[in-house]
């Protein structure tokens, strides 16, 4: 029987605990899978959106790079124009035998009156001018024959003669505008792939073929076209459907400029204007293209997107999400069992407990006194949480009695309620402050000598808790301990002994060769709390004024008999002369504003003081006049005006002096701005070198950094630096981005926001654009 009714109690005892359990588990399994479901449907809506994003931000790019070429043939093209109207030009493209003795120096002349190349344009290649009369190609630094100037210089790979050539440039007529990309022989050695602007030359009688040929590198346009993505294309067409630029980004796999001649005449829609999308095939794969037409240039900027690609991205970043959502479940389930066994033991624990007191006994009584033990045993169970609350009251204390002496509270009920939280009684209590000093050893060995007074402080600050437990102290540094001192109410006519026979008590617990250097300072007696900020700088200004008390207990307070006018200090001149000399409006602004209130308004200083005043300032003025290295002019017009007002009222005489201190300093900060374009470049770099990871840095913003115009700041870096600002920027960040790829095991994704980026995609791009890798490829080389 006996042994029956305990099976059927341990089966109820287990079934409870089973069931407390699983309520837990199941409470903490749904709040971790809930935020995990949310999070995994916001990352596949996330996902479409970013394939949409993806979309639109390469149409925008294309729209971008469309922009950028169009500027640089604007630029070609006025290039051209201005050659072509150039008076030298005009005038030599009339002669024939350029290279005898009586035509040489024309050649010298026109050479001169051309214009330098890397003055107007860097992206530019170079630009020829093709005489056809004298056969002669010129330019800012050749001059050669037609026939020089294939075999030595540069001539088109196609050709494979110089009669070929010769032909073409005599007989074929002459187009205005980009003609095809085409392979270069130049210096008979290098090849090079260039686009070339060309422009006919015209003459008076409309014969002759004289020409201007301006080049453009393969590579200077591959910068200006966005980053092309792998096994894509770019292409660049006319309004007639010529081809006139091709990239490929599959180099396994190169599609000849013949391939896309086909592809471009199999009915391929072109946007008549703005931007366009179609699915096309070509060479038996799917591509997304995507097309923009220039209304500027008439050109049709395209590029071929293989949709293989963009689905494997796709499934990629599903798969990707999958593996999450399983690891997340999976640690999800670990994590809420491993808390629910943490939180089910001590309730099942109680609830033994009181199941097997009410076993025992019979009663209501009995049961009230189970439950008694039971809450006890709480309250044990509970002891480390209770210790972590007690072990953070002395923090607490001792930023209270920081923001007291400092006089951070707003009201006092704020400060009454800290107060009771921490056990310090403020009802119908009296406050005071003591200031311990140590005066060890003279001002200049006690900086050697810091470990001896550290010591010091912390055997007080030991006596302080040994013979005052439970009162409100902090250390200051500087040698300064801060005591606060809380008696009641009726004892205030006793504050000042009681607080001398504490203060004795604290030195006698001391070494006495200690004690005896330790001298303490008291402030006067208040009945707030919001008030022990006075008596803390009433004890400080004791410090300077212990005539009379040097051998009592303590150094107390004491207010002054009579009103005694303050004059301001010694080190008025050199914080005048600084704030000047630096230029520093604001900080002279606050001093002067100081003087006015505090000696003239508030201190109502008699009129032989402020004479004596106003004489002070005017030979601190006259001081930095001769320091600051005016002209005599400029000189001349601060003396002038203090002369003008030397009849004046007095204070009208003060204004005017404090108004040309102003009016100096902001002189000083003019001429400080003026500074050399170097030594600002130099700051601007160190700028850039510092704060590259910030993805709001840009021209804009560092020119207002520095307090100069966009314009300026662009033509002081290009010129210093010799590359532009963004081009500096870029490559800054890239450098540090390799950094963090080799050195770190981050994520593309942390270091493209580490060096600024803000976005990975812009990231991936600029660093294709910069080192030809993708950042996958460099971590891996």
């Amino acid at each position: 029987m006996v042994n029956s009714r305990n099976k059927k109690h341990k089966r109820r005892k287990d079934n409870r605990q089973s069931t407390v359990l699983q309520h837990y588990f199941l409470t903490y399994f749904t709040v971790l899978f809930i935020p995990l479901l949310i999070c995994s449907l916001y990352y596949i809506r996330m996902l479409s959106l970013l394939s949409e994003d993806d979309s639109k931000a390469r149409e925008s790019e294309l729209e971008h790079a469309a922009v950028l070429v169009d500027t640089v043939l604007n630029e070609f093209e006025y290039l051209g124009d201005s050659l072509a109207a150039n008076l030298q030009v005009n005038s030599f493209k009339r002669t024939k035998e350029v290279f005898g003795y009586a035509n040489t120096y024309k050649v010298y002349e026109l050479r001169k009156s051309l214009p330098d190349l890397y003055l107007i344009n860097q992206s530019v290649f170079d630009y020829f001018i093709f005489f056809d009369r004298s056969e002669t190609v010129i330019n800012k630094t050749i001059a050669y024959t037609y026939e020089d100037f294939y075999n030595l210089y540069l001539h088109e790979k196609k050709y494979g003669s110089y009669e070929e050539w010769y032909e073409h440039i005599k007989n074929d007529d002459c187009s205005f505008g980009l003609m095809p990309m085409e392979e270069y022989l130049y210096k008979k050695e290098q090849s090079i792939n260039m686009l070339d602007y060309t422009r006919p030359l015209m003459m008076p009688d409309g014969a002759g073929n004289g020409r201007i040929h301006i080049y453009l590198e393969e590579s200077v346009m591959e910068t200006l076209m966005p980053a092309i993505a792998d096994n894509s294309i770019q292409f660049i067409t006319d309004a007639s459907g010529r081809l006139l630029y091709l990239r490929n980004g599959n180099p396994e796999k190169p599609w000849t400029a013949e391939e896309m001649h086909d592809f471009l005449g199999g009915g391929v829609k072109t946007p008549e204007t703005g931007s366009w999308q179609q699915e096309v095939r070509f060479m038996g794969e799917k591509y997304m293209m995507l097309s923009y037409f220039s209304g500027k240039s008439g050109l049709i900027y395209s590029m071929l997107l293989p949709q293989k690609v963009i689905n494997d991205r796709m499934m990629s970043s599903i798969m990707i999400l999958s593996l999450f959502i399983l690891l997340g479940v999976t640690v999800g389930l670990l994590l809420s069992y491993h808390m629910s066994v943490k939180s089910a033991t001590p309730i099942n624990d109680i609830l033994n407990q009181v199941s097997q007191v009410t076993e025992r006994f019979e009663g209501h009584q009995n049961v009230f006194s189970s439950l008694k033990t039971t809450f006890n045993y709480l309250v044990s169970t509970n002891s480390r949480l209770a210790d972590a609350i007690e072990s953070q009251k002395p923090y607490i204390r001792n930023a209270f009695i920081n923001r007291l002496i400092f006089g951070s509270f707003i009201k006092e009920e704020e400060a009454d309620k800290i107060a009771e939280h921490i056990g310090f009684p403020c009802a119908g209590r009296v406050y005071g402050i003591i200031i311990f000093r140590f005066h060890l050893i003279s001002e200049s060995i006690r900086e050697e000598n810091l470990q001896l007074m550290s010591s010091c402080v912390f055997s007080l600050l030991e006596v302080i808790e040994r013979e005052l437990p439970g009162s409100l102290y902090t250390n200051l540094g500087d040698e300064q301990v801060v005591l606060l001192l809380n008696m009641p109410e009726k004892e205030k006519l006793y504050f000042r002994q009681n607080a001398e026979q504490m203060v004795l008590s604290i030195k006698e617990a001391m070494p006495s060769n200690i004690s005896e250097k330790l001298f303490a300072y008291g402030g006067n007696e208040v009945d707030r709390l919001d008030q022990i900020y006075d008596s803390f700088h009433n004890a400080a200004y004791m410090f300077n004024n212990e005539s009379g008390q040097i051998e009592n207990a303590v150094i107390w307070y004491r207010e002054a008999a009579g009103s005694i006018p303050v004059y301001p200090p010694q080190d008025l001149s050199v914080k005048l002369t600084h704030y000047v000399t630096a230029g520093d409006g604001d900080g002279l602004h606050d001093l002067l504003e100081d003087i006015m209130k505090k000696y003239i308004i508030e201190n109502n200083l008699s009129v032989y003081l402020q004479h004596m005043l106003l004489n002070e300032l005017q030979i601190v003025l006259f001081r930095i006049l001769g320091r600051v290295g005016m002209e005599e002019e400029e000189y001349r017009k601060y003396y002038t005006g203090l002369e003008e007002n030397h009849n004046a009222a007095l204070i009208t005489q003060i204004t005017t002096t404090l108004n040309l201190y102003k009016q100096v300093c902001d002189y000083v900060g003019r001429q400080k701005q003026l500074q050399d374009s170097e030594v600002v470049a130099s700051a601007i770099v160190s700028y850039i070198d510092t704060n590259y990871g910030d993805c709001c840095l840009s021209l804009t913003s560092v020119a207002d950094q520095f307090g100069i115009s966009e314009p300026y700041l662009s033509s002081i870096f290009k010129q210093t630096q010799g590359i532009n600002f963004s081009t500096y920027v870029e490559v800054i960040r890239i450098d540090k981005a390799k950094d963090f790829l080799k050195t770190t095991a981050l994520s593309v994704g942390d270091i493209a926001q580490l060096v600024g980026y803000g976005s990975v995609n812009s990231f991936c791009r600029a660093f294709k654009r910069v080192t030809g890798l993708s950042a996958s490829e460099y971590r891996k080389k």
